[in-house]
């Protein structure tokens, strides 16, 4: 037995580090626990919201200059060529970019610097027993510690989550406790060099494919670009023909060219996006953050920065319980808003190609929606009002559509039938988010 920790943190990825230095702050002391030694390489979160970047700022961390980008916001490329539709950051605040690995190696080493936190590499947790946790290292003894809190930062397949399932008592709820994953898309993520993107300093959304296209910048040289892959198509040799049928159309000639020449070359990675409402965050000594909680579409760009905030937040509460409570009540409506930007950019059905032709007018015509829009994407606004009133907006905008087109040139029962179309679309995001994703 080791001696004993305030709080035994598992996982050292950005919000395992940042979840270990909030509780040093707060005067705890703390043990990171992580299984690999090296940062990890796999296509992961890369876009931290402003949200996200001032949390780290609060902590004391300032994103590392040389390996952090600045950015502005978003660029919306609707599939019909019309002008792009720029999307800044709420209230002119900047979001980062930054290569993951590199955030991983920078975080760990302020963490390890740190005299409150003792940060263990090549440490694999094989238990949970109550309040001790058990690992070892490199095959060498078991070790056990006991630690008042046990957080699990420990990815999607968090062994805390499992350990806090494995012991929950007969009448606990699944809706409660261990809310399914689904996975609904898979990407495709692709380095590229010697680009440049139609407007630095913004990252670039790309509709008209079968699904979504999302580029930015890395450093002064490298641009990443994912693609989101319906669950239809294969992950095979095709790929790169694949892409070029669906997508290349709908990309600027600068882009479409490198990226179909990387495909070809297989220099590709990649991720499932798996889809867990966020529903629980621990019990008693336990606690989740980050992906072990859930995870939404990544076309949100929103992993990283939820996430630090959960760390934040953990940080500053005695009950577990109650974290929890303000946690789902702050990413409720981002959730909502995950599922029907995925729907919007991926369903091919008319109903909902008319209501994306409304959101790219309503958000050309109105600073106040890109607003909104805006603070709604990067998880700042907590209650269900601001999502209601950007779609019920957009809905209005798409019946007013159909009511002059039904005068002017289609019959009044093609109107009509569209416009409940439109109709089942609002039943669709009424319903729990936990469910919005089975369109």
């Amino acid at each position: 037995m080791t001696a004993p920790c305030d709080v035994a943190v598992i996982g050292a990825g950005p919000v395992g580090c940042a979840t270990a230095l909030a509780h040093a702050r707060a005067g705890r002391r703390v043990l990171l626990l992580e299984a690999s030694r090296r940062p990890p390489t796999r296509l992961a979160g890369e876009w931290i919201h402003p949200g996200g970047v001032a949390v780290l700022h609060r902590l004391g961390v300032g994103m590392p200059a040389p390996l952090s980008r600045p950015a502005l916001g978003f660029v919306l490329h609707p599939e019909d060529r019309s002008p792009p539709i720029m999307l800044a950051c709420p209230r002119g605040a900047r979001a980062a970019t930054v290569r993951h690995c590199e955030l991983v190696a920078a975080l760990r080493a302020i963490a390890a610097d740190h005299p409150a936190i003792t940060l263990t590499l090549g440490a694999r947790v094989t238990s949970i027993r109550h309040t001790t946790v058990v690992y070892t290292r490199e095959g060498g003894p078991e070790q056990h510690v006991r630690a008042g809190r046990i957080v699990g930062s420990d990815g999607q397949a968090s062994l805390v989550r499992r350990a806090i399932h494995s012991g929950a008592p007969a009448t606990t709820t699944p809706v409660t406790t261990a809310t399914p994953a689904t996975t609904v898309s898979r990407t495709a993520g692709v380095l590229l060099r010697g680009l440049t993107l139609p407007a630095e300093g913004y990252g670039h959304v790309f509709a008209g494919g079968p699904g979504p296209v999302l580029a930015y910048r890395l450093d002064d040289d490298t641009i990443r670009v994912t693609i989101d892959v319906p669950l239809s198509s294969r992950r095979s040799p095709d790929l790169p023909s694949y892409v070029q049928r669906g997508y290349a159309r709908f990309l600027p000639a600068s882009l479409s060219g490198p990226l179909c020449a990387a495909l070809e070359q297989r220099a590709v990675q990649w991720a499932a996006n798996r889809i867990r409402l966020r529903a629980f965050h621990g019990r008693g000594p336990y606690a989740l953050v980050g992906d072990a909680v859930g995870t939404c579409h990544p076309l949100t760009a929103s992993g990283l920065t939820i996430g630090l905030r959960d760390a934040e937040c953990l940080a500053r509460t005695e009950d577990i319980a109650a974290h929890g409570r303000r946690r789902r009540a702050a990413v409720r409506a981002h959730e909502h808003l995950a599922a029907a930007m995925h729907r919007i950019f991926c369903d091919p059905g008319r109903p909902t190609g008319d209501l994306r032709r409304s959101m790219y007018a309503v958000l050309r015509a109105s600073g106040s929606e890109r607003e909104r829009m805006m603070r709604l994407l990067c998880a700042e606004e907590l209650g269900p009002l601001p999502l209601a009133g950007a779609v019920l907006h957009v809905a209005g905008h798409a019946v007013r559509d159909q009511l002059v087109a039904g005068r002017c040139r289609t019959t009044w029962r093609t109107s009509v039938c569209a416009c409940g179309d439109y109709l089942s679309w609002l039943r669709w995001m009424s319903r729990p988010p936990g469910h919005s994703w089975g369109w």
